[in-house]
């Protein structure tokens, strides 16, 4: 027969074998845990569940007991005691969880930074990478004797130990790398020496102290001096915290601000004129302190800083003011982003340092220095006058064309510029950097201000009346002719294309000021009859700049007006006139008098070369019957 089942714990009640249910210790460890584990005595037909735990996540009713809040625990040298005391006078800490800055001790949840395992000592792991080697009684052996036994012992791994010290009754230096550091571990109580007893040591992670002084500004010059290329100016400064110069007694990495600051600045005092620089595995990630390099030696045309840290190539951007012609960046983060993207990594490094002509060894294409000022390369002199291929004749053309355009566009009626345009001629219109109230914002043809094509077809004039009809309206104008540029761009039998830049003044009526503008014309003119019109015309009108309202100060000062007895005033920059200007000058004052040019220009030369007083001089003259009758156009 099955057994009956009983209502009693599976772990025993009062009076049956085990703790009593209502243990004290059984409690709280459920309390504790937050589950509990016990169960009942299984049935006969569950005898299969009988080792099954029963967990309940029911919220913990645990609460810390007060006295229990402060330990009393052994020293250990690798934790920090707080001040403090009890009745027995000793030591207080607090046990505070698993974190950065925690306290370490017996109970802490933390691992110990040195314990043993199977009887050896455990190397943890740095997160610098350095370690702190300890040669217990190290000051009872020599230098030479403790590195060359353990290099031996370790054999075929070397590794360069830093700042060797003598502490107390302990030798002490550092090396870089968990590997080196562990093989060092495993040489603990396994070199013999000759007192007979064995050599050890103890491995911890840890960082050498960087104290600059004197002392040490010395030995890097020192260091740096060997290597330095005096032949070609170039100096050599990869692994560098590695020197064997240095590395003996000091830490001297140049990924630290500081160490970097120095070394520059001692180059920079002792090699002004650093032609290539070389800081390859020195650990380099954020390279802003080396922006500076620019300010330091304008003459530096080849950097190599591989085998660092750099990540991203915005990073390089700090010493884009150099004028480097050759980087060397292989090794570095940046680069694996690069592995099937050769022409993209190079255009992205060169929109840093355009005139790059050499990357990781490899020569580049030359640059495209459009936008590059090179103090070697000279652009050509501007000029005022370009003629395509030469044309004098087309450009004789365009001359008597704009001084016969320009007299009537100035003048006080426009209408007689009927003539010069052709029967279907096009004309259109755009404005830049213009007050909104300005008279040619309504017939604006930006295509950044109008983006629909049906409003700016709207916009474009079209035949003869309607282009007259509209420059008619526009505000009265006086031209600067010495501010002209003029280039004919294509000349040929059939038409000439000429773009003309310049200043004028635009006359307001109302309050009678005299506003300064650029203009940028284009035309296409071709022969018509005995003369030549404007078949298509594009104009484009501006502020003028600064640079250009002073340049036109100088180009035409103001002259006052002078009366019946005055004597013509000079104008200030007659002399800087070209002899192009002077014939431009006499033709226009011919259209103006109906004088021959050559006695329009005898005219402008007693003056000087001041129009508005030959002007004057020719009402004068005519006045006075000075002028004879074959001075005139027959």
């Amino acid at each position: 027969m099955p057994r009956k089942p009983t209502n009693k714990p599976f772990w025993g009640g009062s009076g049956g074998r085990g703790f009593p249910a209502n243990n004290f210790e059984d409690r709280s460890r459920r309390e504790y845990f937050g589950h509990d584990d016990r169960m009942g005595r299984p049935n006969e037909g569950q005898r299969h569940l009988q080792n099954r735990q029963r967990v309940t996540f029911k919220k913990p009713n645990y609460k810390p007991d007060p006295a229990k809040k402060n330990r009393f625990i052994k020293l250990d040298d690798d934790i920090l005691m707080s001040t403090g005391s009890n009745n027995n006078s000793r030591p207080v800490v607090n046990i505070m969880g698993r974190g950065k800055n925690f306290s370490r001790g017996r109970n802490s949840p933390l691992p110990r930074s040195h314990s043993r395992m199977d009887g050896r000592w455990i190397v943890n792991m740095s997160d610098s990478n350095w370690y702190k080697i300890i040669i217990q009684q190290g000051n009872k052996y020599t230098k030479e004797f403790v590195l060359s036994n353990l290099l031996s012992m370790m054999a075929p791994c070397t590794f360069t130990p830093i700042a060797y010290k003598i502490r107390d009754n302990d030798a002490v230096f550092y090396v870089e790398g968990f590997n080196v550091a562990n093989k060092l571990n495993n040489c603990d109580k396994r070199i013999s020496c000759t007192d007979g007893s064995k050599l050890g040591l103890r491995v911890f992670p840890g960082q050498p102290r960087i104290q600059i002084d004197d002392a040490l500004k010395e030995r890097l010059k020192l260091a740096m001096a060997k290597r330095y290329n005096q032949e070609t100016c170039a100096l050599d400064l990869s692994k560098f915290h590695q020197d064997s110069d240095l590395a003996s007694e000091y830490f001297c990495p140049l990924d630290r601000s500081n160490i970097l600051q120095v070394v520059l600045n001692i180059v920079h005092e002792h090699i002004p004129g650093l032609l290539a620089l070389k800081l390859d595995s020195n650990k380099l990630q954020n390279i802003d302190r080396l922006g500076t390099l620019a300010d330091k030696f304008e003459n530096l045309k080849i950097l190599y800083i591989g085998d660092n840290k750099i990540k991203e190539v915005s990073h390089l951007n700090a010493l884009r003011n150099l004028q480097l012609e050759e980087l060397y960046l292989e090794g570095n983060p940046l680069c694996s982003k690069y592995k099937n993207k050769k022409e993209e990594y190079i255009n992205d490094i060169r929109k840093s340092f355009p005139k790059l002509l050499k990357l990781d060894g490899v020569d580049l294409p030359p640059p495209i220095l459009f936008d590059v000022e090179d103090p070697v390369i000279r652009l050509p002199p501007t000029q005022k006058i370009f003629i395509a291929q030469s044309n004098t004749k087309a450009y004789a053309i365009a001359s008597q064309f704009f001084q016969q355009y320009f007299l009537v566009f100035d003048s006080e009626s426009r209408q007689p510029l009927l003539d010069a345009y052709h029967e279907n001629a096009l004309f259109s219109m755009t404005v830049n950097v213009l007050p909104r109230f300005s008279p040619y914002h309504n017939e604006n043809c930006n295509i950044l201000r109008v983006t629909e094509a049906s409003r700016r077809h709207k916009l474009k004039k079209y035949g003869k009346l309607p282009i007259v009809s509209f420059i008619s309206e526009m505000p009265r104008t006086k031209h600067d002719l010495n501010s002209f540029t003029m280039d004919l761009c294509i000349a040929t039998e059939g038409m000439i294309f000429i773009s003309l830049t310049g200043l004028f003044k635009e006359l307001n009526s109302k309050d009678n000021k005299e506003l300064l503008r650029y203009f940028d014309r284009q035309f296409i003119i071709a022969p018509e009859g005995a003369g030549f019109c404007v078949h298509e015309e594009h104009l484009s009108v501006s502020n003028a700049t600064p640079a250009q309202k002073k340049k036109a100060d100088t180009l035409v000062p103001e002259q006052p007006t002078p009366g019946p007895s005055t004597a013509p005033a000079p104008i200030a920059n007659a002399a800087a006139l070209t002899e192009e200007m002077k014939q431009h000058m006499a033709i226009q004052l011919s259209q103006h008098t109906k004088m021959m040019p050559e006695w329009s220009y005898k005219c402008l030369e007693e003056v000087q070369w001041n129009y508005d007083n030959a002007q004057l001089a020719f009402r004068e003259a005519l006045s006075l019957n000075k002028i004879p009758p074959n001075a005139f156009i027959q």
